[in-house]
């Protein structure tokens, strides 16, 4: 059994994992820049207005270094690049926009996968080699509703118990698929719902509460551990 099993075993433990990540994790400018970004979605709800926004764009980017994608081995593309790549996208991304996770019938999914593979391969966000931590991050800053940030330690070990390597964009991909569909699995067992989500520091979407259990669950084991050690 996977770590993301046990969390998506009930709401109880679900919504405790959730808590301690709202609790817990970072609280500096890493949160308030992606809280700037929800609020401008969440304020608008137009995302061809959002993205004509230079401010918008160079939020994301902002973010995303703020995100640790600029960092060790993880290199982004300058902004104008990545603005204009996901300008170029603009068509794509509207016609996703109105999907919500929780909410994606069976038989929209294949035609969203679709629409997601254009922009997994499209996009230009990282200079780097790989691609699905900083593209899935951007995706979900650019579709909040619908797409989880995925981390390449947290996210990976939670779903698979390791750091899943691909070492092509395609294996990436087909990771990234296996991710969404049961993350979608996962926002219909729980029954999870907009009401669902408190708005407060890291709550902002169904995929983000995904995302907070498993960072509230390697919070919760690394303290039991320190508390073990004493």
């Amino acid at each position: 059994m996977e770590i993301i099993d046990i969390l998506s075993d009930s709401r109880k433990v679900f919504f405790e994992c959730v808590e301690i990540c709202n609790e817990k994790y970072r609280q500096g400018y890493d949160l308030q820049f992606y809280r700037d970004i929800i609020a401008k979605h969440r304020e608008f709800a137009n995302l061809n207005m959002l993205i004509t926004s230079d401010y918008f764009l160079h939020r994301i980017w902002a973010t995303l270094e703020k995100w640790d994608m600029n960092k060790r081995r993880a290199k982004l593309v300058d902004v104008p690049i990545m603005c204009a790549s996901i300008r170029s996208h603009q068509e794509r991304l509207i016609s996703l926009y109105r999907y919500r996770l929780e909410e994606l019938a069976e038989s929209d999914i294949e035609e969203v996968l679709e629409e997601l593979s254009e922009l997994f391969y499209g996009l230009k966000i990282m200079a780097t080699r790989r691609r699905i931590v900083g593209v899935s991050k951007t995706l979900h800053f650019l579709l909040p509703d619908l797409v989880m940030p995925i981390d390449s330690s947290n996210t990976m070990h939670a779903f698979y118990g390791n750091n899943r390597y691909g070492n092509s964009a395609e294996k990436e991909f087909k990771t990234f698929t296996d991710i969404f569909m049961k993350s979608h699995r996962i926002a219909k067992r729980l029954k999870l719902s907009k009401s669902d989500v408190s708005g407060l520091r890291w709550s902002c979407s169904v995929p983000k509460l995904i995302d907070n259990a498993v960072f509230g669950y390697f919070i919760k084991m690394k303290n039991l551990i320190k508390n073990e050690k004493k």
